[in-house]
């Protein structure tokens, strides 16, 4: 399985609308192919992909506003191999895991995994894991 921990459950019924900026779409079809914002993509360079939408150094219109509005949008298809999904998805969680780790040292000198819990929830407030699983497609 996959250690995934949900967010609270949120009873507001008032809906913030997306902006499309702040999505990334990665979609893997039945072809094991990925498709990042409708193009075709490496696994192996989903990570920097993600570390830059979430980062938006540049401060582009075509990226996330900040690394807390920032979602991947991700959505595979029934025929998608279980591998082929653990990859994409562990290079999502890695971009983040790279993201925390480059504040915890900006912010304190050290590695994340050595901060207080009071730290790592503060940077992980300050860049959210927001992965939103589509219902997988059926091609």
């Amino acid at each position: 399985g996959i250690l995934t921990r949900l967010p609270v459950w949120n009873t507001s019924s008032a809906k913030e609308e997306l902006k499309d900026r702040n999505v990334l779409t990665v979609k893997i079809n039945a072809a094991n192919e990925l498709l990042v914002e409708g193009n075709r993509g490496q696994i192996r360079n989903l990570r920097k992909r993600t570390v830059e939408f979430i980062q938006n150094p540049e401060r582009l219109k075509t990226l996330a506003e900040s690394p807390k509005t920032a979602v991947i949008s991700l959505q595979n298809d029934r025929k998608t191999s279980y591998e082929t999904y653990i990859a994409v998805y562990n290079e999502l969680k890695a971009a983040h895991t790279q993201l925390h780790s480059k504040r915890a040292k900006q912010l304190y000198g050290k590695e994340f995994g050595q901060l207080s819990i009071a730290n790592q929830k503060e940077i992980k407030k300050a860049i959210p894991l927001l992965i939103s699983e589509a219902e997988p497609t059926e091609h």
